[in-house]
């Protein structure tokens, strides 16, 4: 019996220039998720479709058409179901050709059936293509606009993004200080520093709420080097090198949490504006 073979991406991208661009999601598909709902209905339908072609696939090569034919009517009402829920994005989708691949499965016309879900894969594939990456950037990432974080040092409230600039400011002036030899002063950043790094913490933990993902940023390293940096700050003379050595240490679990919050974190203040 003839194979089918057919490949169909519905969780990749597929991008034939040397540039991206995001475009700003639209606002009827924050419906489907946090914090209006916390059940991802659009993500669901995704998942029925890519199912369903393969559920298609999967029985025709077993010869199984009638379970096929099952299949691509679930393929036909999720597709309808998607099309409908974001209205702004109606244009990507080609009910047609759902109906033409039932029809292809009932058949039993093989190269027909190959034809249309290539065709009808192509739809799925130019709306990924153009949408994908901002909807996981914006949706798939906790927004940081409205958190708010106590600064301990000068105790007031303040955006997650100023106080990091402020827990960075800290530690540029810890290091200058030390450069200079300025010892009171480097002890004062130092100790703003410290406290700045600890604090963050907190707000970490508010969606890091197991002590795995906790460690991941905050580990034995980490604390070791917070720690270091205090005692080493409350000597005569502090030795540079040493304190340099434990920023660092630092500097690596900042990295970790830049490496996973920060590109979502500036595409979501960017479509803000």
């Amino acid at each position: 019996m003839k194979k089918l073979f057919f490949s169909m991406v519905f969780f990749g991208i597929a991008f034939g220039a040397d540039q991206i661009i995001l475009k700003k999601p639209p606002t009827s598909l924050g419906k489907y998720y946090p914090p209006q709902s916390n059940k991802f209905e659009y993500v669901g339908v995704m998942h029925e479709m890519s199912g369903a072609f393969y559920g298609i696939r999967l029985n025709i090569n077993e010869g199984k058409w009638d379970k096929a034919l099952e299949w691509a009517n679930r393929l036909k009402d999720a597709y309808s179901r998607a099309q409908n829920m974001v209205p702004e994005w109606k244009q990507y989708f080609k009910p047609a050709l759902a109906d033409q691949l039932v029809k292809a499965v009932q058949a039993k016309n093989i190269d027909q059936v190959l034809k249309i879900s290539q065709d009808l894969g192509q739809t799925c594939q130019k709306c990924h293509a153009d949408n994908q990456i901002a909807v996981k950037l914006v949706y798939h990432y906790p927004p940081f606009a409205n958190l708010k974080m106590e600064d301990p040092v000068e105790f007031s409230q303040l955006s997650s993004k100023d106080y990091m600039r402020k827990m960075s400011d800290s530690m540029k002036a810890l290091r200058i200080f030390l450069i200079q030899g300025d010892v009171q002063k480097a002890r004062e950043a130092g100790e703003a520093f410290v406290e700045r790094v600890k604090g963050s913490r907190a707000v970490c933990s508010k969606c890091h709420t197991n002590k795995a993902s906790e460690q991941i940023i905050f580990n034995k390293a980490h604390e070791e080097a917070l720690s270091s940096i205090e005692r080493l700050l409350k000597e005569p003379q502090p030795n540079k090198d040493a304190i340099f050595k434990a920023m660092a240490v630092i500097g690596q679990s900042c990295s970790r949490c830049h490496n996973t919050h920060l590109v979502p974190a500036m595409v979501q203040e960017a479509f803000r504006k």
